[in-house]
């Protein structure tokens, strides 16, 4: 196992215990982004870990990549991701979404969806680079 992903699953744990912290939760709630970590990757010189809740409305996020790893968990909605040269897939409550390093895909939902959203980045490389 890489070292990073060790530690990644080490700070998912703190995080879902945060989670249910109902002071977190509150602030989930409002429309936006809740940083919940940055930090460096102890063990994995120039990687850092971003992880925070995504709380939005329906919609597209247009194509898109991640120039590293990104993990998300449907906290609550429904989630439709489209990958070129994939299939598409739903996600509900539960589920849980993987996109590889500059993997160019689209996401959309009908409704309201929260999503736990953890990146393994290169340190000070953008989470999210618009695809054409």
């Amino acid at each position: 196992m890489k070292p990073y992903i060790a530690v990644l699953l080490l700070a998912l744990g703190g995080v879902f215990g945060a989670i249910v912290n109902s002071e977190l939760a509150a602030q989930g709630r409002s429309n936006g982004t809740t940083l919940l970590l940055k930090k460096d990757l102890e063990g994995c010189q120039g990687k850092e870990v971003t992880i925070y809740v995504l709380d939005a409305g329906p919609g597209t996020s247009g194509y898109h990549q991640h120039p590293g790893e990104s993990f998300t968990y449907v906290l609550e909605g429904t989630q439709t991701r489209e990958a070129r040269g994939e299939a598409t897939t739903t996600s509900t409550s539960g589920g849980f979404i993987y996109d590889g390093p500059m993997q160019i895909h689209r996401t959309e939902n009908t409704a309201r969806v929260k999503l736990l959203i953890v990146r393994v980045l290169d340190k000070g490389k953008p989470s999210t680079i618009r695809a054409e």
